[in-house]
């Protein structure tokens, strides 16, 4: 499908498979204005057929690139859009949108999308979220209006900038000890780990380590170096018949095996 002219000002370009790379007169495009694309990423668990190319094209011309996942209600739909996204290059800092999407489908996206670092938009009204809205005319309420099948117009411009990393490069293994700033509470991880909104801590008001989430309990090194010092002494083994060792070791490096609640023990070494 050729994209089809417009007298309407527009300044993003909305593009999936339906139109073929082949068609679109990039130079065109910038010239006539256009600063920035939303590209389909992804259907359902399928990939957009025209995605790569209409990304590297797109960044070729020098326009911002932004993306969007069609929803269609499949087992896996979630963290497949997220893949699929993170594959393809979208920017953290850019934006990702949800459509077709019932409203009690979008958190769970929203949540996941989140973690990797890209703004929120969706295909309709609602307040929380960047508003893309897909009408002949124009709506009382949008951030984005889509006019037709390929052209839209950004009101706010933030489609329009430089995408911003929202997650600055950190240690994600050694977190700094604690300074002004710092609180234990929910956000989503700034060390590269996904799963959404968990509950944390961030040592300086910047940074966010995920502790709870839903991977489950993340421990890192300066944790283990705690525990460490917590289970010196403190090891236990247990025989096939249910009788327990207290382990320990000596300068020599002699490991003894104890039975708990006996004074004599089993020396041997590992």
């Amino acid at each position: 499908m050729e994209l089809k002219e417009t007298t309407l000002a527009y300044n993003v370009v909305v593009l999936s498979e339906e139109q073929k790379s082949t068609d679109i007169d990039w130079n065109q495009l910038v010239t006539s204005d256009a600063q920035a694309v939303l590209i389909r990423l992804s259907h359902g668990i399928t990939q957009d057929s025209e995605a790569s190319v209409h990304i590297a094209n797109a960044k070729n011309a020098g326009l911002q690139v932004h993306g969007y996942h069609e929803y269609e209600g499949v087992d896996g739909e979630v963290p497949f859009s997220l893949n699929n996204g993170v594959d393809l290059g979208l920017a953290q800092g850019a934006y990702m949108f949800l459509k077709n999407a019932p409203t009690d489908s979008v958190l769970g996206f929203a949540n996941n999308w989140l973690s990797a670092g890209w703004k929120i938009g969706v295909n309709a009204v609602q307040e929380d979220y960047y508003q893309w809205i897909s009408n002949s005319d124009e709506p009382e309420i949008y951030d984005l209006w889509q006019f037709d099948d390929a052209h839209a117009f950004d009101s706010s411009g933030k489609l329009l900038l430089d995408p911003v990393d929202p997650n600055p490069t950190i240690d994600s293994s050694t977190p700094s000890s604690p300074k002004a700033g710092a609180y234990v509470g929910f956000g989503n991880d700034t060390s590269g780990l996904l799963g959404g909104e968990s509950l944390g801590y961030s040592t300086d008001g910047i940074n966010f380590y995920a502790a709870i989430t839903p991977f489950g309990i993340i421990f890192r090194e300066n944790d283990a170096e705690r525990m460490s010092k917590l289970l010196v002494n403190k090891l236990k083994l247990q025989s096939p018949n249910g009788t327990v060792f207290n382990l320990s070791i000596n300068d020599d490096g002699v490991l003894s095996a104890v039975k708990e609640g006996d004074d004599s023990g089993t020396d041997g070494t590992n």
